[in-house]
């Protein structure tokens, strides 16, 4: 056997003898070459397994990179979806209303499926309990109803509700009152109702002993419901109206005198046209009030209506919706008393 390096590679040949120009190496043949020969390969191999380290380096570390990227899309599509359902949250759309869209197709679809008649019939004759029609209302044909003696703990209260069901507003002449009816009289002003004064005190005695006994209370409590509400009052109606004869008793001539006197004050009385009767008693039927009322309203002109808010007063509370009732289905139109108002007087009686 020789072996011999013939252009870089190692070359063994057995069986032949070899020209001494190869340099050949028999039993003791150069072993520096050899060894520096095996010395290249081992290098090689080296820088092989080297180079693969490196390159299961970079894959693990373009895993990670690649492992990062996933994590921070995940986590970019859990803020996302915390943020979507915070702003459902916040416009009160949820998994609910989402239900109610998907029974609502569904019942769409049986509706569509069901005979159009089956359908439209009932709904047709809800919309026309719910909404009665009435006539067009009649600009010259008014209704003012108006209450005198208010505001009392559980009359008024009742009034009002009954006025705000029906979207509409009425004049109020009251007495003074205590702290605790103080938010009746701002329910009244926030909803429209005009607000003015009947007396400081009602008993006839104490008001007409005297014309400044009169106006001074009207005065007092005009300021007081001023500085409590900030609502100046502009009209009044005097106890038992401008008409009444039971003033001759303790002051003659004292209605002649306060009716002219009024204006002193900047202020307009207003008596009435219509009479509910139910001063006459406190369980008047409140289809006798209805009857009063309805008797009495005239086309064509202002009417105003005189009522009272009193405890005792509950009939009157009871025929309320039936008047207003009437005055729509017969074209009337109701209003609270305003500046523009034309005032509605009687012929004084002292």
């Amino acid at each position: 056997m020789a072996v011999c390096f013939r252009g870089g590679y190692l070359c063994v040949k057995q069986g032949h003898s070899l020209p001494d120009s190869d340099r050949f190496l028999t039993n003791s043949f150069n072993c520096t070459r050899f060894i520096d020969y095996l010395l290249f390969w081992d290098k090689m191999r080296d820088r092989k397994t080297s180079g693969g380290v490196r390159r299961r380096r970079r894959r693990r570390q373009q895993r990670k990179r690649a492992l990062r990227l996933a994590g921070s899309a995940l986590l970019l599509c859990v803020m996302l979806t915390v943020s979507c359902a915070a702003f459902l949250h916040a416009t009160g759309i949820g998994p609910d209303d989402t239900a109610g869209v998907e029974q609502e197709s569904a019942d769409t679809v049986q509706e569509d499926a069901a005979p159009a008649e089956e359908v439209a019939a009932p709904t047709e004759a809800e919309d026309t309990a719910a909404e009665p029609e009435y006539p067009t209302p009649d600009p010259d044909s008014v209704i003012y109803l108006t209450f005198d003696d208010g505001p009392s703990s559980t009359i008024t209260g009742e009034i009002l509700d009954v006025l705000e069901e029906n979207c509409i507003q009425a004049t109020f002449f009251i007495v003074d009152y205590s702290e605790d009816r103080l938010p009746l009289l701002e329910r009244m002003i926030e909803d429209g109702d005009t607000v003015g004064i009947h007396a400081l005190d009602h008993d006839y005695e104490a008001c007409y002993s005297s014309e400044d006994a009169y106006l001074d209370g009207v005065e007092t409590l005009r300021e007081k419901l001023y500085q409590d509400t900030g609502y100046e009052a502009f009209c009044l109606r005097f106890p038992g109206g401008s008409s009444n004869t039971i003033s001759a008793n303790y002051n003659e001539g004292i209605m002649t005198r306060l009716t002219q006197r009024v204006s002193d004050l900047g202020m307009v009385y207003f008596d009435w046209n219509v009479d509910s009767e139910d001063a006459s008693g406190n369980s008047v039927p409140d289809s006798t009030l209805v009857t009063n009322v309805t008797g009495e309203l005239q086309k064509g002109r202002d009417n105003v209506v005189l009522m009272h808010d009193a405890n005792s007063k509950k009939t009157t509370v009871q025929a309320l919706q039936s008047i207003i009732n009437y005055g729509r289905e017969n074209g009337y139109t109701f209003k609270a008393i305003d500046r523009s108002t034309t005032p509605v007087h009687h012929r004084v009686g002292n």
